[in-house]
Parts: structure tokens; C-alpha cells; sequence
């Protein structure tokens, strides 16, 4: 048999750096003996990679990073697929041209080789989440079941009256992998907590936003009463979730794994109130003397998005920040858990692991 190749596009990320070393340490033989190829920013990221990992011992697959521009190098994405049997997906979940890119390399490999060619694309809830905040619309009560429910018919519904980035990337890369050929499988992580294991970013998203909103402000600040709820996922067990993926697709051909329109799945591990972490934000922050006020301020999603959007995502809108922070996103991982996934970390780890995060925020934000 061949030597697997594998592709992964955000390795320098919270998430792909996470796989990464996931990847690495992995039991599987067949992935033992896959080359991973990293698609990198900057000579300098790509020879640390290549320096750290390629000599890493015969027990582990072999790491070549390569360099291209950025996410928009359309050119140098497609021609790095196109070697690739597999390709993960761990950069920006809502940057759908790059997606489109690889899944047209993808196809390209797949019509020289003959031979299935997968994308495990890295999405998010708030794809699922409603707007009860601000009225756009409701679901709060829903919950939903990848192993029930149609997530992509739902998507596709919400999509057209709501356009959302993150969503329509996702739809984008289902539709296109159908008429490419090419089989994907979405994987949507809820809030992402604990320490990643990368050599590069090791800090999430959701929660440090919290963190530099509310040293910006003088005192923790929560969307409404704080009372939307999401899942969480400590980074490992995603990782780990990934990695049980990825053996699949090598050893098992990917027979049980959905895909296309049937191939979005979940990834949550406990459950959270927006509250729950301005709540932890105000007593970390206090213990630690950056604020003194640690009354939770409630504010509108107007004022919520001139306060987060910096600390969240860069520039974003109202509709970004209240559905990546203030909304309601409850799913169920049917599928995973049928698959074998067994993830360890639950919650007493979210306790630890969300006051670590807020401590390494306030670290790296002075």
C-alpha cells in the first residue's frame, strides 16, 4: 500500500497545532507511516515545523512544511491538495475560497489516482446557534442530534433567509465536494477550551475575547443575561476526535463515516451559560488585580459588538459576535460517540481548564 499523504492547512493554529501533535503521537500504524504535509505563512514557521518534527524518530510520520502566501494564495492551495489523499482543514472555518481550493486539488488527485479522496473540514456551531438575543431568530429550546437530525437541510434553510460566513463556507464545501467527487465530512466544535499542544498558537478564541472585553472595561461584560448556552470541548479530545477520524479514512477506507450532506457532525463534551464564563472572568481577573469591579455588566448586542469585536475576531459584525457569543448552540455527538469517540476531559476539567484559559489570556494581554 501506497504511504498515505496527508495535507494540513492551520498546523500554526490553536486547533491544527493541537492535530498536529495528535497526529503524531498516534498508535496507528498506517498513520505512522503517512507524510503530513503542513501549509504554512513565513519560512520561519515552516523550518521550525520542519526542524521539530521531521527528525523526530522512525515511531513517528514524517513533516514537510511548505510555504505559500496566505489563505487567498488560491494557486499554492490547490497544487498542495492536489498531492494529498487526505486533507484537514483546521484554518479559518469561514474562508470558503481557500476550502473550494483544496477540494479542487482533491479532485485533481483523485482523477489521477483513481482512488477516494477525503476533506475534514473544521466548522463551528454557531452555525447552529440562534439570535434570540437580538430577535433575529429563535430556537433556543433546539437541540440538535447529528444522528437524528438533517443538519444540513436546517443549515440551508436558516442560510437562505440569514446569511451567515462560517455557514455558507460550510454549505459550499458539501455542495462542491458532491460535484467534485470528493468525499467531506464537517466537523463542528462548540466553545474550545485548555492549553493546545502546537508549537505555535496555543490559546483559544471565545473565552480570552471575554477576557481582553473585560479589561477594556473596566469589569466583566455578558450579552444580555448571559443566559445563552453552549457546548464545550476541551482541545485535546478534538484533537483526539480528529485523529480517530483520520485512522478511519486510512485503515477503514472511511466505510463508516457520513459524508456529503449527511457528513456534518458534533463535537460537544458539557454545556456552559455565557454567564457561567463572565462569571469566572470577573473572579480570575480579580484574584489576579487587573479589575477591581466584578459586578458582570449586561449590555445590548449593539454596545456587546463595539466592545467584543476587537477582542473577538478582529472586525466583525453584530451577527458574528452574538451568535460566536451570546447565543444558544446545544448539540449532541451521536455519530462520534457511535464511532468510538471517548473523550476524558468533562467537568471538573472545563472548571480548571476555563480559569486557565482566562490566566493565559491575561498573560499575553497587558
Amino acid at each position: 500500500m501506497p504511504t498515505p499523504r496527508i495535507l494540513l492547512t492551520g498546523a500554526t493554529g490553536y486547533v491544527g497545532g493541537t492535530i498536529l501533535t495528535h497526529l503524531l503521537n498516534s498508535s496507528s500504524p498506517t498513520l505512522r507511516s503517512a507524510t503530513i504535509t503542513c501549509l504554512v505563512r513565513g519560512a520561519d514557521r515552516a523550518a521550525l515545523l520542519n526542524n521539530t518534527y521531521s527528525n523526530s524518530g522512525s515511531d513517528s510520520p514524517r513533516v514537510r512544511a511548505i510555504v505559500y502566501a496566505d489563505l487567498d494564495d488560491l494557486e499554492a492551495t490547490t497544487a498542495a491538495a492536489a498531492q494529498a489523499d487526505l486533507v484537514i482543514n483546521a484554518a479559518l472555518g469561514y474562508h470558503a475560497a481557500s476550502a473550494l481550493a483544496l477540494l479542487q486539488g482533491l479532485a485533481q488527485r483523485k482523477a489521477q489516482t483513481g482512488d477516494d479522496v477525503w476533506l475534514l473540514q473544521l466548522s463551528g456551531t454557531s452555525n447552529v446557534a440562534d439570535r434570540g438575543l437580538s430577535g433575529a431568530w429563535t430556537e433556543s429550546k433546539r437541540e440538535f442530534d447529528d444522528g437524528v437530525d438533517d443538519v444540513y437541510a436546517w443549515e440551508k434553510r436558516v442560510e437562505t433567509a440569514h446569511p451567515y460566513v462560517q455557514r455558507g463556507a460550510e454549505l459550499a464545501v458539501v455542495d462542491a465536494g458532491l460535484e467534485l467527487g470528493v468525499k467531506t465530512l464537517v466537523v463542528m466544535p462548540p466553545t474550545i477550551y485548555g492549553r493546545g499542544t502546537g508549537l505555535f498558537n496555543r490559546q483559544s478564541v471565545q473565552v480570552p475575547a471575554y477576557v481582553k472585553a473585560a479589561l477594556a472595561r473596566g469589569r466583566p461584560v455578558v450579552m444580555g443575561e448571559g443566559k445563552g448556552a453552549w457546548d464545550h470541548v476541551h482541545v485535546e479530545d478534538l484533537a483526539e476526535l480528529y485523529e480517530l477520524l483520520v485512522v478511519e479514512v486510512l485503515e477503514g477506507s472511511g466505510a463508516r463515516l457520513p459524508t456529503g450532506k449527511k457528513g456534518i457532525i458534533f463535537s460537544a463534551n458539557g454545556r456552559h451559560s455565557w454567564l457561567e464564563v463572565a462569571e469566572a472572568v470577573a473572579e480570575v481577573c480579580c484574584e489576579e488585580r487587573r479589575i477591581k469591579d466584578t459586578q458582570v455588566e449586561s449590555v445590548g448586542v449593539p454596545e456587546g459588538t463595539r466592545i467584543f469585536a476587537e477582542a473577538y475576531l478582529g472586525h466583525v459584525d453584530e451577527e458574528m459576535v452574538e451568535l460566536g457569543l451570546a447565543s444558544n448552540g446545544k448539540t449532541i455527538p451521536s455519530f462520534a460517540k457511535r464511532l468510538g469517540w471517548k473523550p476524558t476531559r468533562g467537568h471538573g476539567e472545563w472548571m480548571k481548564g476555563l480559569r486557565e484559559d482566562i490566566r493565559t489570556a491575561l498573560e499575553t494581554h497587558h
